[in-house]
């Protein structure tokens, strides 16, 4: 009795994984995003770095009460070390049309949780998600899709709206 109840939870765990997007379904879905953001812990920086069409956002910037003034540098993905000017967008306005000058069209965003995320003391997946397609979200036609990141590799998608 105990090894057919045993079994029957194995396959019902390979039931529910087999359930969800494959690496590459889950690859094809962030390729078809036109812009990605990315949340991870970066220690004392406080600084969003736009690189091609993947903004950066450090955990420091979700964590405040406040998500403006919004700091960001758009880097050259040629020579990323390179620092350029910092813009100060002051809310969501400024935001979108920042996002829409440096990616055009735009509707479609992928927001990646990094695996490090937890090292930011007060950091909320819930809350950061929440603050992020607030500001999305008035982006008419937009699609938001929700990644997790672990080992460099996307490993979960969600579609958010």
């Amino acid at each position: 009795m105990n090894k057919l109840l045993l079994s029957f939870i194995v396959l019902f765990s390979f039931a529910l994984i087999a359930c969800g997007p494959s690496r590459t379904q889950i690859q094809e879905m962030s390729s078809a995003c036109d812009a990605l953001i990315e949340v991870r812990y970066v220690q004392n920086d406080s600084i969003a770095i736009f690189v091609g069409n993947t903004l950066f956002v450090n955990t420091q910037q979700i964590v405040r009460d406040e998500i403006f003034p919004f700091l960001v540098s758009k880097r050259n993905p040629n020579d990323i070390d390179i620092p350029t000017a910092t813009t100060v967008l002051n809310n969501k306005e400024e935001f979108i049309n920042y996002l829409k000058s440096s990616v055009s069209p735009l509707t479609s965003f992928g927001i990646v949780i990094g695996e490090n995320v937890s090292n930011e003391i007060g950091f909320s997946e819930e809350e950061a998600i929440q603050k992020l397609t607030g500001l999305l979200s008035s982006i008419e036609g937009g699609t938001a899709v929700l990644f997790h990141e672990k080992g460099g590799q996307l490993i979960k998608a969600k579609k958010l709206y």
